[in-house]
């Protein structure tokens, strides 16, 4: 048995050598235009979104779904989000498909987060992709408005959003029950 650890631990040290072998001579590739390893295009989005369940608040969204709300989302995006993440129209950020990870064009993906996740991403940003944290420039009230209006458009057509003619209708009263 004392064998097998002393085995055990010197694979796990010879190992830890290499990688910091490898690190220390700048073997590992960081360009932002390469290509990336399938490994890591695999598990960088599973860790990023674990990572966000397990630090996001619980909480729902406490603005309410209302129309000045998502106007004020809606021109918060304009200014702060859709140089990145795509433009109200539609058209896909060419300055975000150049970071590494691309930028994602939203509202894509926006199902798979929970109101509480995605405040927590906007608030405290992503190390490593260029999402910065938006917690020191934004109120809480704002990044919820973001929330609001990054779950809307999930269901409303871009005209009916980014043109303003939000009317409370049926479709907000599913939306917010």
């Amino acid at each position: 048995m004392r064998k097998v650890l002393l085995g055990a631990g010197l694979t796990l040290a010879l190992l830890l050598l290499s990688a910091l072998v490898v690190a220390r001579l700048g073997l590992m590739p960081v360009s932002a235009d390469g290509t990336h390893s399938r490994l890591e295009a695999r598990i960088m989005p599973a860790v990023l979104h674990a990572s966000i369940a397990r630090r996001a608040p619980r909480e729902s969204n406490p603005v309410p779904l209302n129309e000045d709300n998502l106007k004020a989302g809606v021109d918060t995006y304009k200014t702060m989000c859709a140089r990145c993440h795509s433009s109200p129209e539609g058209q896909v950020s060419v300055y975000g498909q150049s970071f590494y990870p691309p930028a994602p064009q939203l509202p894509e993906g926006m199902a798979q987060y929970t109101d509480g996740q995605l405040f927590w991403l906007i608030k405290h940003g992503t190390r490593n992709t260029g999402m910065p944290a938006w917690g020191g420039m934004l109120s809480d009230e704002e990044i919820w408005q973001i929330v609001s209006l990054l779950k809307v458009t999930m269901y409303l057509t871009h005209g009916q959003v980014w043109g303003y003619s939000l009317r409370y209708g049926p479709s907000f009263r599913l939306l917010a029950t």
